[in-house]
């Protein structure tokens, strides 16, 4: 039996299309996903995700990770955040 957590990733999919292992949705480009997902304390945490086409290259950075409740505790915060991509940094 484990908690369940709150899992938001951005995910940069080039060269094919994936599924991220507790979502609905086809991915094939950089996009930002939520999901949540049962984790226990047995073992390190992992994100598993299925080729659907290509021979996708798969980046997954920026990672927050909460526990449910703590998510619906602070829903609105936490969705409102704006996440450095470094894209944005302005130039002195």
């Amino acid at each position: 039996m484990g908690m369940n957590y709150w899992v938001s990733v951005y995910v940069n999919v080039t060269g094919g299309t994936i599924r991220i292992e507790g979502t609905n949705a086809d991915i094939s480009k950089s996009q930002r996903i939520h999901y949540s997902m049962v984790i226990n304390n047995t073992g390190p945490v992992s994100m598993c995700y299925r080729v659907k086409s290509g021979s996708p290259t798969v980046t997954v950075t920026d990672m927050l990770l909460c526990s449910f409740d703590e998510y619906q505790a602070n829903k609105a915060v936490l969705d409102s955040l704006q996440y450095f991509t470094g894209d944005t940094m302005p130039l002195a």
